[in-house]
C-alpha cells in the first residue's frame, strides 16, 4: 500500500506491478494526496468488517434454518414464509401448541404423518423442559441442534419424544446455506489431487467422512478413540477394504458351491 507524504511517495505496492516509486498511477496518487483518503479507507474498512462478520455468522457451520431466518431482515418470499412456522423450534421461548399444530398441518401436506395426540403430551413435556433450562445462560447460548440434543438425552425413552423427533428430523435436514457443501468441495480438492487421481470414489468418501466429521478431535483424542474401539481396529488391519479381497471371497464362495 502507498503511504503518502507531503514531499514524496513511499511506495510499498503489492497490488499492481505498474505502481512504481517514480511513476505511480495518477488516480492512485491523487487519491492518497487527498486529505480525506485516510478517512474514506477507515470508513470502508469498518463497513467491510461488519459485512464480513455478518457473513461469517450467517454461514456458521451446523446453523439451522431457524437461526438463519432469525438473521434475515425484511420481507421473505413464500417458500421462506412457510419455514417460519418452525421458528418455535429454536426453543428460545417455551413452545405453544398452536405453533406446533401449524407445523403438523404443514408436515402432513409433505407426507410426514404426526400423531397429534401423542405430540400434545410430548410438547407439554418439552415446554416444562424449556421453561426450566432457559434460566440457565449456558443452555440459552447453545445452538438450536444442541438444545434439542440435550432434550433428547434427558428423555427417559424414545416414546417420550417420538413425534417431536419426526419434526426435528424434517427441519434439521433443511439446509440453511450451501457453505457446508463448499467446505466439503474444498476438502475433496485437497485430497483428490493430480498425484492421487487414482483414488476410488469409496476411498475418497471415507477420507472425507473422517476428515470432516472428526475435525474437532485432536490427534491424541483420535488415538485414544481408536484404542478403545477394538472392532474398528480390526477392520483397519483387515484386507476387507480392498477390492481384490472381495474378489477372492467371491471366488472362494463359488468354489465351495461347485
Amino acid at each position: 500500500m502507498y503511504r503518502p507524504s507531503r514531499n514524496k511517495w513511499e511506495a510499498e505496492c503489492t497490488v499492481c506491478k505498474a505502481c512504481t516509486y517514480q511513476k505511480p498511477p495518477i488516480v492512485i496518487k491523487k487519491f492518497f494526496e487527498n486529505e480525506f483518503s485516510e478517512i474514506y479507507l477507515w470508513h470502508m474498512h469498518s463497513l467491510m468488517s461488519a459485512f464480513h462478520t455478518h457473513i461469517q455468522d450467517m454461514e456458521k457451520e451446523k446453523k439451522s434454518i431457524m437461526e438463519y431466518m432469525s438473521g434475515v431482515s425484511g420481507e421473505v418470499d413464500d417458500s421462506h414464509g412457510r419455514v417460519l412456522t418452525f421458528t418455535w423450534m429454536d426453543l428460545s421461548e417455551p413452545p405453544e401448541w398452536n405453533d406446533v399444530e401449524a407445523c403438523i398441518k404443514f408436515l402432513g401436506e409433505k407426507g410426514v404423518v404426526i400423531d397429534d395426540v401423542k405430540c400434545f403430551d410430548q410438547v407439554t413435556n418439552l415446554k416444562r423442559f424449556t421453561e426450566r433450562c432457559n434460566r440457565d445462560e449456558e443452555f440459552s447460548g447453545l445452538q438450536v441442534h444442541q438444545k434439542w440434543t440435550k432434550y433428547f438425552e434427558k428423555a427417559k425413552s424414545i416414546a417420550c419424544y417420538s413425534e417431536l423427533l419426526k419434526i426435528a428430523q424434517f427441519v434439521f435436514a433443511l439446509s440453511s446455506h450451501n457453505a457446508n457443501v463448499e467446505r466439503v468441495f474444498s476438502l475433496m480438492q485437497s485430497q483428490w489431487t493430480k498425484e492421487r487421481n487414482q483414488l476410488s470414489v469409496e476411498s475418497l468418501k471415507g477420507v472425507l467422512f473422517v476428515q470432516y466429521n472428526l475435525k474437532d478431535m485432536s490427534c491424541k483424542d483420535f488415538h485414544a478413540y481408536l484404542l478403545r474401539n477394538r472392532k474398528l481396529l480390526g477392520k483397519i488391519s483387515s484386507t476387507a477394504k480392498y477390492r481384490w479381497a472381495d474378489k477372492e471371497d467371491e471366488d472362494e464362495k463359488q468354489d465351495e458351491e461347485d
